[in-house]
């Protein structure tokens, strides 16, 4: 873990050692209660996050995708994929004069190139 993100969460919940948690999990846990989570330090690093099962379960459902929206991009895809596919079938179906003709009419006009004096 980088340490901007260890002092990122060291600065957003209060924080108590290992050895305070074994000898005072009641006191650790009023503050749960109050703050949503607590960082447990192990040599005054952050090792642990304890958190209340409310707010475990608010970023489980946060971390959930949401499938209609899901739904909606793969619809969209394959509509494009589709899409594509007509077209390329329709160009294959043109007779070569067609597509000759379709070829000129895309192509850009090139500029003349300039000699350098």
């Amino acid at each position: 873990m980088s340490a901007v993100l260890e002092q990122a969460i060291a600065d957003q919940l209060p924080s108590v050692s290992a050895t305070q948690l074994v000898a005072g999990i009641q006191k650790v846990g009023r503050t749960v209660a109050a703050h949503g989570a607590v960082l447990i330090t192990k040599h005054d690093q952050p090792a642990f996050v304890l958190m209340s099962v409310e707010r475990y379960r608010e970023m489980q459902r946060a971390a959930e995708p949401d499938l209609g929206v899901l739904g909606g991009e793969f619809d969209a895809m394959l509509a494009r994929m589709q899409g594509q596919e007509e077209a390329l079938v329709d160009a294959f179906a043109m007779p070569p004069e067609a597509i000759g003709a379709a070829a000129v009419k895309a192509a850009k006009p090139r500029k003349p190139v300039r000699k350098a004096a």
